[in-house]
């Protein structure tokens, strides 16, 4: 994720979730027309903003942005446009949010979107294709961010008359329990589930990869025949799979072949846990671009996926080495490893498939 600069003269970082200057005190927010954030001064007696990138159009804050500070979207008048609702791009995919009477939840949900959000960014970075239920009724993309608990407990007891809301995705939906956002509850089951890594972020990012699983595999030959010489099957009982790995535990030596225990209960786990790192990936070393960082100087065109090579291992070299310092740099601190994976041959092999079946479908799209 890059980082964008005020146009004041102090020019202070400006990070992707930023909504103010601190050097300058202005309003700063995301444009999707401009592809970047930006410093806006607002027009007089109106509720919309000039910006110095774009002087010649006027902007107005998302409705969400406006009505509960949770993004900080802001839409041209043409963006405007048959848009009742006033939801910037990201805030469009919403179907249902959580219950806002409980002002706990507007906290959470704010987490929520920025993770939504930052997930988006990188898929349009790769050009894939984002389908709406407009323009895909049946499959496209829509988001439920819902409660099964009380965020005022901590989500321990059940809201009552209200069934448990499963993270997970269906046809194109992606719903994720509102207690994901809450700090202590997600602590709380990654030590129950004895996982290494579990974050909002990666929770978007592996539900993302069941929607592209249907997206750009499911209906395509030639991508079905790479997935299932890479993954296996996926014809495989999944309900049986999932029943058999949360009652007989993980498979014995899984690392050898997955990135995650959780990756060998079906080859549907195992390409959402392999999509989600390799946004990982991707979103890591743009970012390390981004600041600078080189590793050494015969690997400087390694840091950043590009949808044109027809082969990541390279790529994934530079990444495990980049990942050693990244996980010192946190122990240096007294934190967790950041990356605690190992990605072994097998593993690697399934990350370019993953790189080809994203850089196969961008090139069709062209």
């Amino acid at each position: 994720m890059q980082t964008f600069q005020c146009t004041c003269k102090n020019r202070p970082v400006l990070f992707f979730e930023n909504t103010v200057c601190i050097a300058c005190g202005r309003l700063t927010g995301y444009s999707e027309k401009l592809h970047a954030v930006v410093a806006f001064t607002p027009c007089d007696q109106t509720d919309f903003f000039l910006c110095d990138a774009d002087p010649d159009t006027r902007y107005k804050k998302c409705a969400n942005f406006h009505q509960h500070s949770v993004c900080n979207g802001m839409l041209s008048e043409a963006e405007l446009e048959n848009n009742p609702q006033e939801l910037c791009y990201y805030c469009h995919f919403n179907h249902a949010i959580p219950d806002l009477s409980i002002s706990e939840n507007i906290a959470l949900w704010r987490k929520l979107e920025t993770a939504k959000r930052r997930t988006l960014y990188t898929l349009q970075g790769l050009s894939l294709p984002i389908p709406d239920r407009v323009e895909d009724p049946a499959n496209g993309l829509m988001f439920k961010f819902l409660a099964d608990k009380s965020s005022e407990d901590h989500f321990r007891e059940p809201l009552e008359n209200q069934s448990t809301v499963y993270t997970g995705h269906n046809a194109g939906e992606i719903t994720i329990n509102l207690s994901e956002a809450d700090d202590v509850a997600r602590h709380r089951t990654r030590v129950s589930m004895n996982e290494r890594y579990r974050t909002l972020l990666g929770h978007f990012r592996h539900e993302i990869g069941h929607f592209y699983w249907d997206q750009l595999v499911a209906e395509h030959p030639d991508a079905l025949a790479l997935f299932r010489s890479t993954f296996g099957d996926e014809q495989l009982d999944y309900q049986q799979a999932l029943k058999t790995h949360y009652e007989k535990g993980e498979q014995k030596d899984w690392s050898q072949q997955f990135i995650s225990a959780y990756a060998s209960s079906h080859p549907w786990e195992d390409w959402a846990e392999t999509w989600a790192h390799y946004l990982h990936m991707v979103d890591t070393l743009e970012t390390a671009q981004h600041y600078g960082v080189r590793l050494d100087a015969a690997e400087v065109n390694h840091h950043q996926i590009d949808s044109a090579n027809t082969d990541i291992h390279q790529t994934i070299e530079v990444w495990t080495t980049f990942t050693v310092m990244f996980n010192s740099l946190n122990r240096s601190m007294g934190l967790q490893d950041a990356y605690p994976f190992i990605i072994s041959d097998a593993v690697s092999e399934k990350l370019n498939t993953v790189h080809r079946i994203i850089r196969n479908a961008t090139l069709k799209a062209q």
